[in-house]
Parts: structure tokens; C-alpha cells; sequence
């Protein structure tokens, strides 16, 4: 029972943190777009946002079962992915650059 409760711990300090991430690469990449006018792809970080927050509040308040841990990490992936996704509009210039 420990171990199940030190898991949801690490769950919701990994998914706030990387909320925090991709707001704040929403607030850099909406004003790297302004400056380079670039389409607002920075919506897709919010989009990521709403996406991991749902994956937190399903593991936190659904009756846990096996397939709990295994939805809340799909919808979870679906949210970084988006925010991978936007993190390549925005700032895939760069791997350019440097190679």
C-alpha cells in the first residue's frame, strides 16, 4: 500500500512539473512568434496542458483499478506529444542551426 501511494506522489510532481515546462515554453514561443510572425502554434502547448491536467485529476480521483495507471499514462502521452509537437514548430530552427 506504500508503494502505491509513494507512485502517486511521484505522478503528480512529474505531471505539474512538466505543466510548468510547457507553460513556460508557451510564454517563450508566443513571443518567438510575434517576432518572427509565426502562426500561434503556442495554443498546442495549452492544448498539451489540458491534456496532462486530465491525466492527473483521472489518476487521482478514479476508483483505482490496473487500467487507471495505464489510461491516465495514454492521455498523458497524448499531452507531451502535443507539446512535442509544438516545441518543433517553434524551435526546430535550432537543430537546423547547429548542424
Amino acid at each position: 500500500m506504500n508503494d502505491i501511494h509513494h507512485n502517486v506522489y511521484t505522478w503528480d510532481i512529474a505531471v505539474i512539473s512538466f505543466t510548468i515546462v510547457m507553460y513556460l515554453m508557451s510564454i517563450l514561443s508566443k513571443r518567438l512568434g510575434s517576432a518572427m510572425r509565426i502562426k500561434p502554434y503556442f495554443y498546442i502547448y495549452y492544448l498539451s496542458i489540458v491534456f496532462m491536467l486530465i491525466a492527473e485529476g483521472y489518476s487521482s480521483f478514479a476508483i483505482y483499478t490496473e487500467n487507471v495507471e495505464m489510461i491516465a499514462n495514454i492521455i498523458f502521452a497524448i499531452g507531451m506529444t502535443l507539446g512535442l509537437i509544438a516545441t518543433i514548430k517553434y524551435w526546430g530552427w535550432l537543430v537546423k542551426e547547429l548542424m
